[in-house]
């Protein structure tokens, strides 16, 4: 068994994880992603981390737990950078597609042709809501029932540690300005 720090990796484990094995076939078939998107050598399966707190980029995050990881190409190449720091983003699965082609994008923009509508209110303000606490998160990410299983969709992104506006919720984070966030900051779906 390859085990390191509250997760689970390598092609051979991860095959004999049945929510890890249920996660991608989720992925591919509900959500229709193409599996060519992901740099499958850094996927992983996280254990219970309830409790693990780690520091990226001068900032606190907590390590999700009970999820899988699928580790995006396109944001691969933020994926050792210890300088910017995690966030987690819930979001509904139908949004996927579009968040992987455009970014997260500020309510009132433009994605593609598609304006952004804002789902949950402004409490800080016109901006992407991000939290260091992944269970944060999961409160804006619908659930899906497929095959018998519950899934929700939640975005673990890289930010530029001068693009957070730290708010006095914990674990909230807003960003204001569009360049922070596109498609190629995205590095992890879970």
């Amino acid at each position: 068994m390859k085990y390191n720090e509250g997760y689970l990796y390598g092609k051979r484990e991860l095959e004999r994880n049945s929510d890890y094995t249920m996660s991608h076939k989720f992925i591919k078939e509900y959500l229709q992603l193409d599996d060519s998107i992901f740099s499958h050598h850094d996927n992983c399966y996280y254990l219970e981390n309830y409790s693990h707190l780690e520091y990226r980029g001068g900032h606190r995050y907590l390590r999700p737990s009970k999820c899988s990881k699928f580790v995006l190409k396109q944001g691969h190449h933020l994926f050792y950078n210890y300088q910017w720091t995690y966030s987690y983003h819930g979001t509904n699965s139908k949004n996927i597609k579009s968040i992987l082609q455009h970014g997260l994008k500020i309510p009132g923009t433009l994605a593609g042709e598609q304006i952004v509508r804002m789902e949950h209110g402004s409490t800080y303000g016109n901006g992407i809501y991000t939290s260091k606490i992944p269970l944060y998160s999961q409160l804006y990410a619908p659930v899906i029932r497929w095959n018998g299983k519950y899934f929700q969709t939640i975005l673990m992104v890289r930010q530029r540690s001068d693009s957070i506006d730290v708010q006095e919720g914990e674990g909230t984070y807003t960003v204001s300005t569009l360049d922070y966030l596109n498609y190629e900051n995205l590095h992890k779906l879970y």
